[in-house]
């Protein structure tokens, strides 16, 4: 038995999916600790999760906790999706880089470096008061940027962390569909940062069915493949990475005045959480069934099951490169097949990336890099620089406009 899970981030409104997760999932854990800001969101959140444990008749426990040690102290696992600055920091993330000719991502270039530039520091942290109770535990993160933080924690933490993102297995299981194979008879060889990420080839029977897959695809654009990247390069991109490809068509419709996806889920979140409110509610309202959060069910809880097992698991992580990748440093965060069981987590050996991928993905991890030295030194140099490499940002001029702008939405202290 799973002693304790402490999510961190844990008075998100999302949270009783991870829940509902684990019953279905049968995973034996004994409590569940929702670590959060002191407050009604985060007692109206765990009272809701217990409401649904009491309903499934499934012995966890659920508690809330407002001390970062006390809520850890003894977890096997530490779920880490905070949201540093809620919704409406996201908002900005997503909004202002449109204003300087940049396309705004909560995850890739300038709003994916405001967010980790306020985000990093809380989660950097957090993880030395986790060492100094539970240096032992699994740290699995989801908080954005997620690349940035998990390459952050490599570098400035003892702790053993992992990423978890959900579009590679989103992918996979397309792949699957579109075979028509059950996901577990599909080797998919994929190559990735995080939200950059590519399918390089798909075996069934330990024979690729690549080309095959790749016909069948001309028909499929409309489930979210890139058909005009996928003839081009002869390999399927998961829908973020078609933001770097398709940068001027994104950033006109970011300008057109649509409606960013932010907007849409404050909205709704602040919706949910009055819904919370009634004691007698013990099913998940259809709202957050819109927002579609699989990423506990199809990603998260199947990793711990995975951990937890004795059979083998391929799955798609955010980690350590180590030597996984030849072309990337040691060092950084690559998002890579790994073999995961209750043996531990081996990530798969990928060798060189692609001739087409490499320039990208090096300027992409110098500018990760970078942007953990700025927020680890409070560095404005850094800063600059991470900003005026990145393959998002067109010019130094724009890059310094830009950062001089988030120091002061973000209250930053550089020097």
């Amino acid at each position: 038995m799973i002693e304790r899970i402490a999510i961190l981030g844990g008075s998100s409104v999302y949270t009783p999916e991870l829940i509902l997760s684990v019953i279905s999932k049968n995973l034996n854990v004994k409590e569940i600790v929702l670590l959060g800001h002191p407050g009604r969101k985060l007692e109206l959140v765990a009272a809701f999760c217990q409401r649904l444990i009491d309903k499934s008749g499934f012995p966890a426990k659920v508690l809330p906790a407002t001390d970062v040690k006390e809520a850890v102290a003894g977890a096997k696992y530490v779920v880490n999706h905070i949201r540093v600055g809620g919704m409406t920091a996201r908002m900005r993330d997503e909004m202002i880089p449109p204003r300087f000719g940049m396309v705004g991502d909560e995850t890739l270039g300038p709003g994916g470096i405001a967010n980790a530039m306020r985000t990093l520091p809380v989660v950097l942290d957090l993880a030395r008061q986790i060492e100094e109770v539970n240096p032992d535990t699994t740290f699995i993160n989801l908080t954005n940027p997620l690349g940035i933080i998990v390459e952050g924690l490599i570098r400035y933490s003892s702790l053993n962390v992992v990423g978890v993102c959900d579009l590679p297995g989103t992918y996979a299981r397309k792949v699957a569909r579109v075979l028509q194979h059950d996901q577990d008879d599909v080797c998919v060889d994929y190559v990735g940062l995080n939200h950059l990420g590519w399918i390089q080839d798909v075996k069934v029977g330990g024979r690729s069915r690549m080309s095959y897959l790749l016909e069948q695809l001309e028909g499929h654009e409309e489930d979210g493949f890139d058909y005009d990247l996928i003839e081009l390069f002869r390999m399927i991109p998961t829908r973020n990475t078609g933001m770097y490809f398709h940068r001027a068509e994104v950033l006109k419709r970011q300008k057109s005045g649509s409606r960013f996806r932010s907007e849409v889920l404050h909205e709704a979140e602040t919706r949910i959480l009055e819904l919370y409110e009634d004691p007698n509610l013990n099913e998940v309202p259809d709202l957050m069934r819109k927002r579609n959060a699989m990423w506990y069910e199809e990603t998260i809880v199947p990793l711990i099951v995975a951990l937890e097992g004795s059979k083998e698991r391929c799955v798609i992580l955010c980690m350590r490169n180590n030597d996984s990748i030849r072309d990337l440093p040691e060092d950084v965060s690559v998002e890579i097949p790994a073999t995961v069981s209750n043996k531990g987590i081996q990530p798969r050996k990928i060798g060189s990336l692609p001739r087409f991928l490499r320039g990208l993905f090096l300027a992409a991890k110098e500018s990760n890099r970078l942007t953990v030295e700025a927020v680890v030194h409070q560095s404005y140099e850094n800063a600059l620089q991470a900003l005026t490499i990145n393959p998002f940002v067109p010019s130094l001029e724009t890059a310094k406009r830009f950062l001089d702008n988030m120091i002061k939405d973000e209250k930053l202290k550089l020097h």
